[in-house]
């Protein structure tokens, strides 16, 4: 049986598109992308999907700010329609520019992993890969690499 992936994405879908590459060549082993979620109405990693027929889910913390909710409120919420419409077996952040609170990452602890391209401690936040080479261009940095990691609410 086909494992299910949800993948949560901010921006252009880079990282959505390497794994939607590799499902299609077969590397996911039993894993299939069901879902992918949006904080942001305008990622362009939304067309992404949509065009290799995968669902999508936009859902902004303007929102829910807006409304008078918390962040809490919108990871929580998040994560009962997450569960409630897919059961996922993993859930991937690829350019997910929100850090979870305990209320999404304890519901799915053990499940959701964070890609990051950077070494831990280093360049956080959005355009890590572009501010790595900007770095090293300027004789600022000699090295760089990934991280992919088990989230924690810590």
């Amino acid at each position: 049986m086909a494992k299910k992936i949800v993948v949560l994405i901010s921006g252009s879908g880079s990282n959505l598109q390497a794994l939607m590459d590799a499902e299609r060549q077969g590397q996911l082993g039993s894993g299939t992308i069901t879902l992918v979620v949006s904080n942001k109405k305008s990622a362009y990693g939304l067309t992404r999907a949509a065009e290799a027929s995968i669902p999508t889910h936009v859902r902004t913390l303007k929102e829910y700010k807006d409304a008078g909710k918390t962040r809490e409120d919108f990871d929580r919420e998040l994560a009962e329609y997450i569960e409630e419409s897919q059961h996922p077996d993993l859930i991937v952040l690829a350019g997910w520019m929100h850090i979870l609170s305990p209320a999404f990452v304890d519901r799915f602890r053990g499940k959701i992993i964070n890609l990051h391209p950077a070494l831990p401690g280093e360049l956080d936040g959005a355009h890590a890969i572009d501010r790595a080479y900007s770095e090293f261009k300027a004789g600022e940095r000699t090295k760089t690499g990934v991280m992919v990691h088990f989230v924690i609410p810590e």
